[in-house]
C-alpha cells in the first residue's frame, strides 16, 4: 500500500501541496546554507517592486501640474508630506527610475548567485546519495533517467526558484504598494480595480491548471526520451556492430513524434494564456477610462478628473503587468514542485547497506571466514541464490570457486566487496563482522578484477592512480604498468600517459583494458585479490598473455578466483565446487578433484573448464 502511494505521488500530474512542500524544503536548505545572499536578494526585489509602483505617483503629480495653466510654478502634494514643483517631480521620477534599475540589476545578480548555489548543493547531495546507495539500486533503475534527474532537475529547481520566489516577492511588493497608492487617491476606483484583478486572477489560474498538466506530461515524455538517448549512446558499439543506425533513427523519430504531440497540447494552453493577457492589457485601460467617465465626469474639475483618470489607467497597467508575472509564478511553482518530486525519488531511496557509528579500522587482512552464510538478492528475496556455507580462507593462499551459472560464484565476490550484505550468518574479516568494519579502510586492502573492466573517461595516468591518493606517484605508476606489460604500448600513444581514454576505455582493446586494471592493482598492492571471471571476455591467445600477469599479481596474496576456464584455476591452492541449492559440495586441489568422482570431475570431463 505504501509503495502504491509513493508511485502515485511520483507519477501524479496534478499540483499537490505535498510536492510543493518538498520543493520548499529543498529551497529552505539552500536558504539555511546561504542566508546572506538570500536576504540581499529578497531586499533588492522588494525595493525593485516598490520603485516600479511609484511610477503611478509620479504620473499623478505631473498631470496635476501640467494640466494647470501655471504649470512650472504650481506644486502638487506627495501624500501630503511635501509640495513638489514640476521640476522636482521630474527629479523624483528620475531618482525612482534609477533606484529601480539598480535594484533590478542587484536582484538579478544575487538571484543568479543563489540559484546556482542551490543547484550545486542539490547536485552534490544527489551525487553523494547515489555513490553511497547500495548497488542493487542500479539494477532496478535506468542510468540515463538517473542522470537526467540529477543534472536537469537540480538545475530546474535553481532556475524555477528565480521564476517562482523572486517573481512572487516582486509581485507582492508591487501589488500591495499599487493598492496602497490607489486607495490613497480614490477608494471607490481602487476597489473596482481590485475586483477586476481578482476576476482575471481566477480565470488565469483555471487556464493555468490545464496548461500545467499538459506541460508536465510532455516533460515526462521528454525526460524518458533523454534517458533513452543516453542509453543508446552508452551502447553505441551495439548499435554500430548490428548496423542498427537506421532503426535507431526511425525509432527516435517515433519517440519525438509522441513528445511533439504532448507538447502541442501545452503550447495551445500557453497560447491561450498569452492571448488572454494581451487582450486584458488592451481592454483594462479602456475599462478604467469608462468607469472614471461614468463616476466622475462633470462631478469634478477637468484638471482633477484628467489627473485621476491618467493615474488609475497607469495603476491598472501595473496590475496587468503583475497578472502577466503571475503566470511566471505559477509556472515556477509547477517546475519547482515537479523537479523536487523527481529528485526526491532519488533521495527517498534507502540503502540496504548500513554502517555503525564507530567502525573498526584494520591494518592488514589476516583471515576471512564465511560462517553459516546464505544469500538472497534483495530484489528477489524469495529466490535462494546461495544456500548456507561455511568456509575459511588463509592469508597468502589462493582459492577458486567453480560451478555452473547461477550457483552463487559471483555472489561470493559481491559479499566480500560488500556490494551486498549476507542474508543470514556472518562474514568475518580478522574475526570481525564485515558490517562493523570501516568499509573504505577495508577496501583499501582489496583488489578487484572483473569481466568488464571499469575504466573512467580521463587520462591513462588518472585511471592508473584512481582512488590511490598521493602515495601513487608517477614513477610508481610507470613501474606498475611495466609489471602489467602495458608500458611499451602506452609509450606508443600520442600523449603517452596523458592520453585521454574514451568513454569506458573506448580506445583500448579488451586485453589492454585488463592490463590497465592489473597495473592499477600492482600499484595498489592489495592483500586480498578477487578475480571475478577476469579473462572470460578475452580470446584464448590474449587470455594466456593476461593470465601470466595475473599469476604474477597473485603471488603472496590471498586470492579468490571466480573461475570459468581451466587455465585460471589449475595453479590455485584449493578449488571450491558450488552446486545449485546445495552450496559447497567439494573442496580440494585441482589435481585431486579431477580424479575424484563428483561435480568437478564432470565439469572437467565435459570440457566446461578447459
Amino acid at each position: 500500500m505504501a509503495r502504491r502511494k509513493k508511485e502515485k505521488y511520483i507519477t501524479d500530474k496534478n499540483f499537490t501541496f505535498k510536492k510543493m512542500f518538498a520543493a520548499l524544503i529543498m529551497v529552505g536548505g539552500g536558504i539555511k546554507r546561504h542566508p546572506i545572499v538570500f536576504s540581499f536578494c529578497t531586499i533588492f526585489t522588494v525595493i525593485d517592486a516598490i520603485a516600479w509602483s511609484f511610477s503611478a505617483v509620479v504620473i499623478k503629480g505631473l498631470t496635476t501640474i501640467l494640466l494647470d495653466p501655471t504649470k512650472t510654478t504650481e506644486t502638487s502634494s506627495l501624500y501630503g508630506w511635501v509640495e513638489l514643483t514640476w521640476q522636482q517631480w521630474i527629479y523624483f521620477g528620475i531618482g525612482m527610475f534609477f533606484l529601480f534599475v539598480v535594484a533590478e540589476f542587484l536582484t538579478n545578480i544575487t538571484a543568479g548567485i543563489f540559484s546556482k548555489k542551490l543547484e550545486i548543493d542539490l547536485r552534490k547531495a544527489a551525487l553523494k546519495h547515489l555513490v553511497d546507495i547500495d548497488i542493487s539500486y542500479y539494477s532496478r533503475n535506468q542510468i540515463g533517467l538517473i542522470m537526467t534527474r540529477v543534472i536537469g532537475d537540480s538545475q530546474g529547481i535553481g532556475d524555477a526558484f528565480n521564476m517562482f520566489y523572486l517573481t512572487f516577492i516582486w509581485m507582492l511588493g508591487s501589488v500591495f504598494s499599487t493598492i496602497a497608492i490607489m486607495l490613497s487617491i480614490d477608494t471607490t476606483l481602487a476597489w473596482i480595480a481590485i475586483g477586476l484583478l481578482v476576476v482575471m486572477l481566477i480565470i488565469i489560474c483555471i487556464m493555468f491548471l490545464y496548461f500545467r498538466r499538459a506541460n508536465v506530461i510532455a516533460f515526462d515524455v521528454r525526460q524518458n526520451i533523454d534517458a533513452d538517448i543516453i542509453d543508446r549512446l552508452i551502447n553505441i558499439r551495439l548499435v554500430k556492430s548490428t548496423g542498427s543506425e537506421n532503426f535507431e533513427s526511425n525509432r527516435n523519430k517515433e519517440l519525438h513524434k509522441k513528445y511533439e504531440e504532448r507538447k502541442n497540447h501545452a503550447v495551445v494552453w500557453q497560447g491561450a494564456l498569452n492571448v488572454f493577457n494581451g487582450v486584458m492589457i488592451s481592454l483594462l485601460p479602456i475599462i478604467m477610462l469608462i468607469i472614471c467617465i461614468y463616476l466622475y465626469q462633470g462631478k469634478m474639475p477637468i484638471k482633477e478628473f484628467s489627473s485621476l483618470t491618467v493615474t488609475f489607467i497607469s495603476a491598472s497597467t501595473n496590475f496587468l503587468i503583475n497578472l502577466s508575472v503571475l503566470t511566471q509564478i505559477l509556472r515556477g511553482m509547477m517546475w519547482m514542485s515537479n523537479c523536487a518530486m523527481r529528485l526526491n525519488y532519488i533521495f527517498d531511496e534507502k540503502t540496504i547497506i548500513h554502517f555503525i557509528d564507530d567502525p573498526v579500522k584494520i591494518k592488514t587482512i589476516e583471515t576471512i571466514e564465511f560462517k553459516n552464510v546464505s544469500f538472497n538478492y534483495p530484489e528477489s528475496p524469495h529466490v535462494k541464490v546461495l544456500p548456507t556455507i561455511n568456509i575459511s580462507f588463509e592469508k597468502g593462499k589462493s582459492y577458486a570457486f567453480v560451478g555452473e551459472t547461477g550457483v552463487g560464484k559471483s555472489t561470493i565476490a559481491k559479499m566480500l566487496l560488500r556490494f551486498y550484505d549476507v542474508t543470514t550468518g556472518e562474514l568475518l574479516i580478522n574475526g570481525i563482522n564485515i558490517k562493523n568494519l570501516d568499509l573504505a579502510n577495508y577496501l583499501s586492502h582489496v583488489g578487484y578484477v572483473e569481466q568488464e573492466p571499469q575504466i573512467l573517461y580521463g587520462t591513462v595516468m588518472d585511471n592508473l592512480k584512481y582512488s590511490l591518493g598521493w602515495e601513487a606517484t608517477h614513477e610508481k605508476a610507470i613501474e606498475a604498468s611495466k609489471k602489467a606489460k602495458l608500458h611499451d604500448f602506452i609509450e606508443t600513444l600520442p600523449d603517452k600517459y596523458d592520453t585521454i581514454l574514451g568513454e569506458r576505455g573506448f580506445m583500448f582493446s579488451g586485453g589492454q583494458k585488463q592490463r590497465l586494471i592489473i597495473a592499477r592493482l600492482f600499484l595498489k598492492n592489495p592483500e586480498l585479490l578477487i578475480l571475478d571471471e577476469a579473462t572470460s571476455a578475452l580470446d584464448n591467445i590474449v587470455e594466456k598473455e593476461i593470465q601470466s600477469e595475473l599469476d604474477e599479481l597473485m603471488k603472496n596474496r590471498t586470492t579468490i578466483v571466480i573461475a570459468h576456464r581451466l587455465s585460471t584455476i589449475k595453479n590455485v591452492d584449493k578449488v571450491i565446487v558450488l552446486e545449485r541449492n546445495e552450496g559447497i559440495t567439494q573442496i580440494g586441489s585441482f589435481d585431486e578433484l579431477k580424479v575424484t568422482p563428483g561435480r568437478f570431475q564432470k565439469l572437467y570431463n565435459y570440457g566446461l573448464l578447459k
